[in-house]
């Protein structure tokens, strides 16, 4: 994408937008795709365990790992998640995510979420080297999935999203660049199928699949961050005391198939239902990520906090993931 978008940027210092680019979404900076604010994670859970996200169920953001496991989310549940992406370099530059999960009797159980990823402000620069404008550059999706029961351990999903992109105003795009705006918005849906056993759980979703986003014309699009992720967690051990699982998944981008997999690997141990530590390992050739994550959460009543430590491109420091969500009704309890 950014070869294209910055061109536009460039009135505009744009350091911090392409930092942000290479590092919290490896795989869309190798393959060139766009909308970067679809490959970032707001499932603070699994970021602290590796980035397992096709397996994890019972919290804020189940479409989003794999609209399928919305099947198995018998709560109510609403949370949200926020993260400063790029901490060492710009305190404007954040990721915020909300979340929805509204289980039914005959349906399945649906989700409506919103992703939201500032890039900050930016000043517009003239071929004088003047400052003749300010303007800010965000991402935002709104969101919508189900999930429902195929036979008793097998759940399907299916989501949709819309995106926006606003990189630049038309107001500093130099007429140099042609036509259209430094503006593009796209669609697309994930297909998700998911087996729950009473020890493990196995996962696919297919994401972001849908047409290009175009900024200046047709001609100069990016495709879709597609991308398919395969996995399984397993529990080790379960008693009233603690639960120990572990698992692993692997991601290909189904833009291009020269970028080479990721490789996701993670564990926790939950005591008592009340706490839970987790770490995990990413192992990202091309996004030259390959380091260890932790986190933990904490649960009081219906509610929970969780925290996660991921890590970035080498030359950027890593960052800190926070949630906070909620969860009612009938079913089984709060998995912290």
């Amino acid at each position: 994408m950014f070869r294209r978008v910055l061109p536009l940027s460039a009135l505009a210092a744009p350091t911090l937008v392409l930092a942000l680019l290479v590092s919290v979404a490896p795989v869309g900076a190798v393959d060139g795709s766009g909308a970067i604010s679809l490959t970032i994670a707001p499932n603070v859970r699994g970021e602290s365990m590796g980035g397992l996200y096709a397996t994890q169920t019972r919290d804020y953001s189940t479409r989003w790992g794999n609209p399928a496991l919305l099947a198995f989310v018998d709560r109510k549940t609403a949370g949200l998640m926020y993260s400063k992406l790029v901490p060492d370099l710009a305190d404007d530059v954040f990721y915020l995510y909300g979340g929805y999960v509204h289980p039914t009797q005959n349906l399945g159980t649906f989700q409506l979420d919103l992703t939201y990823l500032s890039y900050g402000q930016s000043d517009a620069v003239n071929v004088d080297g003047e400052v003749f404008d300010t303007f800010s550059s965000y991402e935002f999706s709104p969101a919508v999935g189900l999930g429902f029961k195929f036979l008793p351990n097998i759940g399907l999903g299916v989501a949709v999203k819309y995106v926006r992109v606003d990189l630049a105003p038309e107001s500093v795009i130099p007429d140099a660049f042609g036509s259209g705006s430094g503006s593009g918005n796209s669609w697309a849906f994930d297909l998700g199928a998911a087996y729950d056993h009473e020890r493990f759980r196995l996962g696919a979703v297919a994401s972001n699949l849908g047409p290009d986003i175009a900024f200046i014309d047709n001609e100069q699009s990016d495709p879709m961050p597609r991308l398919l992720r395969v996995g399984g967690i397993y529990e080790i051990y379960s008693s009233e005391i603690g639960e120990v699982r572990a698992g692993a998944e692997w991601e290909r981008s189904l833009v291009t198939f020269e970028t080479p997999s990721i490789y996701h690997f993670g564990a926790e141990f939950v005591y008592a239902g009340l706490f839970a530590a987790r770490a995990g390992y990413v192992h990202d050739k091309d996004g030259d990520i390959k380091a260890a994550t932790g986190g933990f959460g904490v649960r009081w009543g219906n509610a929970a906090l969780e925290y996660a430590n991921v890590p970035q491109a080498t030359d950027l420091d890593r960052v800190h993931r926070m949630a906070l969500w909620y969860s009612w009704g009938a079913g089984g309890a709060v998995t912290p």
